[in-house]
């Protein structure tokens, strides 16, 4: 557990401290530093100061306590329809999710409903024991997939899910008992990810959405304002008819149709635990459509009748609540105005504000400090000291336009998010991220510039003292962010679109006993074997535990694609280690690659997420995480 969740009081009074100090900043601000400034500079750098403080108040006011999650039992038995919905995935991408939906403990009945109307997605849906929902049009997307089904099932109970999520066999368990109350609408759980490679994760127990899911969410829940997220959901049928089933206004669908229940009374409830993982977007471009798409579909709620601002029946703590997620979309245009002013000032050698260094001193410098600390503090370790810039700065150019949203009179498209893609960074990162490129750029342009000026020839007009001095550094600093974000993303080459399971499993391989240190259905790899080379075809025998509890021998053929030596070197002679073998599996009977799913999307990830009990807290994640990429000891070997 990190530090600042063990010491709730002292997070809470360096909290007041950033803000009281902020306040006090902001006061200074206005009152003695506007004497002979350019108002087209002075006003954007205080609107956009204001917004952070602003942004850190609603941060603190969701962020305040963090409550423990408990399972209620189960006291009533309720019918539940368990939703799949898929339109252009990829057939094992929605093979693993159903499987997780076999594996269920609780009594259900899982439906896909599949909106691209693919006779192979027919074909799983019956092999895996669910039930195989079309519709002639795709009207509406995702909603109207939904609203579909919703007219031809008649469960209590609605879990969704989207395909690429899997859900853990007690899913259920832990979240039905909650529905005990008559008025509750939904519950929505933590989305994590298994694929910890992808480009969203910081490290391997952190990824962008760690700080919603481990401590907004859990604090949105203190005030009724959890909001279902699209899956991970259990939601009441009788709630989703009473509002005309999911609204299709927004491509938001998710949130919108919450703040629609709620101003009819209902409530909602967030149970902070790992019970589904899903598959992040593996690449930069998938990332970026994903958060376009929420961008534009949440501010797009502004335009509709469910306003959380003005939508009536929604509490003062909803509406702060929601206008607080809502304004988050906000930070794309705030940065980039830091960033603007601060270009314009090294060129033009205008100046935003008048200020002394006492009172910088007094009252930006300690402002500045606990704000940063404040920030991390409040993150409950679920944020890295530099995740949130990072993060900004990726989002800035999609954030930015997704504000004309608000003012368009069309909705954009729902596009699916890819579940496959590849990085092979370079150029195509640039093109990706190109508002930033761009700042970048001018600001290292400007920055250059304005040293030469200071260091020789005055190409630019005068900036000297503690301008110039303030000037530079910031620019500095500013450009170490760009360059740690770019730099690093046009270098990432993640050429693989399967991500690799580490197990410690024992198997054979013609009598010759191996040990399987990664495992996928598309492959495997081992250690005990020396006398092979690439291209060479071999059985691998194991005997893999199910989700029922019992060992099932499966044979898998395989066709070897490199030997490596343990430091990740191809091998070159034979020496007394013996090689990294990796292998592509080939020609899988059905039944063969049905355990493979099984064993890598339900029995390794229940294990390591079960190991541990209460919610998951950062410390948990990473003990998780290191089972998942360590081969010793990441599964019981079996053999």
């Amino acid at each position: 557990m990190a530090w600042s969740a063990r010491h709730p009081n002292i997070v809470r009074i360096v909290a007041v401290a950033a803000l009281t100090w902020g306040g006090a900043y902001l006061v200074w601000r206005i009152g003695w530093t506007r004497h002979g400034q350019s108002p087209a500079l002075y006003w954007p750098l205080f609107v956009a100061e204001a917004f952070g403080w602003i942004s850190l108040s609603l941060y603190a006011f969701l962020a305040w306590r963090v409550p423990r999650t408990r399972r209620p039992p189960i006291t009533t038995e309720r019918s539940v329809d368990v939703f799949v919905c898929t339109y252009d995935e990829p057939v094992e991408v929605v093979h693993a999710t159903l499987t997780g939906c076999q594996a269920l403990t609780q009594p259900h009945t899982t439906y896909l409903l599949d909106d691209g109307g693919r006779p192979e997605m027919e074909k799983l849906a019956d092999r895996l024991g669910a039930r195989y929902l079309t519709r002639p049009d795709n009207e509406h997307a995702k909603a109207g997939n939904i609203n579909a089904a919703l007219s031809r099932t008649s469960g209590e109970l609605v879990a969704m899910l989207d395909a690429d999520h899997v859900p853990l066999p007690d899913f259920l368990d832990a979240t039905l008992g909650y529905f005990d109350d008559p008025g509750l609408a939904l519950v929505q759980t933590p989305h994590d990810f298994y694929n910890r490679d992808s480009m969203q994760h910081t490290t391997e127990t952190r990824h962008e959405q760690s700080l919603f899911y481990d401590v907004i969410a859990p604090g949105k829940d203190r005030h009724n304002a959890a909001f279902w997220c699209g899956s991970a959901t259990v939601i009441r049928r009788e709630a989703l008819e009473e509002v005309g089933g999911v609204q299709v206004e927004t491509v938001a669908e998710d949130f919108h149709t919450t703040l629609a229940m709620q101003s009819r009374g209902w409530r909602t409830r967030y149970h902070h635990e790992t019970l589904v993982q899903g598959l992040a977007p593996h690449d930069l471009a998938g990332f970026l459509l994903q958060r376009d798409r929420w961008a534009r579909g949440n501010l797009r709620v502004f335009r509709t009748k469910e306003n959380p601002l003005t939508c009536p029946g929604l509490s003062i703590k909803q509406r702060i609540s929601y206008t607080a997620s809502l304004l988050n979309y906000f930070s794309g245009i705030q940065r980039l105005t830091l960033l603007s002013v601060l270009i314009a000032t090294l060129l033009l050698g205008r100046l935003p504000l008048h200020a002394t260094i006492a009172g910088l001193a007094l009252f930006w410098l300690p402002w500045s400090l606990l704000a940063f600390a404040a920030t991390g503090l409040l993150a409950r370790g679920s944020l890295g000291p530099t995740d949130s810039t990072r993060y900004g700065l990726l989002t800035m150019g999609i954030y930015t336009r997704s504000l004309l949203s608000i003012v368009s009179r069309t909705s954009p498209a729902f596009r699916v998010t890819p579940k496959e893609g590849v990085d092979r960074g370079g150029v195509d990162v640039l093109r990706a991220l190109l508002l930033v490129t761009i700042v970048a750029v001018v600001l290292l342009g400007a920055w250059v510039l304005r040293m030469v000026t200071w260091l020789g020839p005055s190409v630019l007009p005068s900036l000297t003292g503690l301008a110039l001095a303030a000037a530079l550094v910031i620019g500095a600093y500013e450009l170490a962010f760009l360059g740690a974000t770019l730099v690093p993303l046009v270098r990432r080459r993640q050429l693989r679109t399967h991500f690799r399971f580490h197990t410690e499993l024992a198997g054979t391989v013609d009598g010759s006993v191996v040990r399987v240190v990664d495992l996928t259905p598309q492959g495997f790899a081992l250690e005990g074997l020396r006398a092979v080379s690439p291209g060479d075809r071999m059985t691998l025998h194991l005997r893999l535990p199910g989700s029922d509890g019992n060992l099932h021998e499966v044979d898998v053929p395989g066709v070897v694609m490199s030997v490596r030596e343990p430091d990740g070197h191809p091998q070159e002679t034979k020496e007394s280690t013996d090689p990294l073998v990796g292998c592509r599996a080939v020609d899988l009977a059905p039944d063969v690659y049905d355990r493979l799913v099984e064993f890598c999307f339900v029995v390794q990830l229940t294990r390591d997420f079960r190991t541990f009990t209460g919610p998951p807290t950062p410390e948990t994640r990473r003990r998780a995480a290191a089972r998942l990429s360590a081969p010793d000891g990441a599964a019981a070997s079996v053999g």
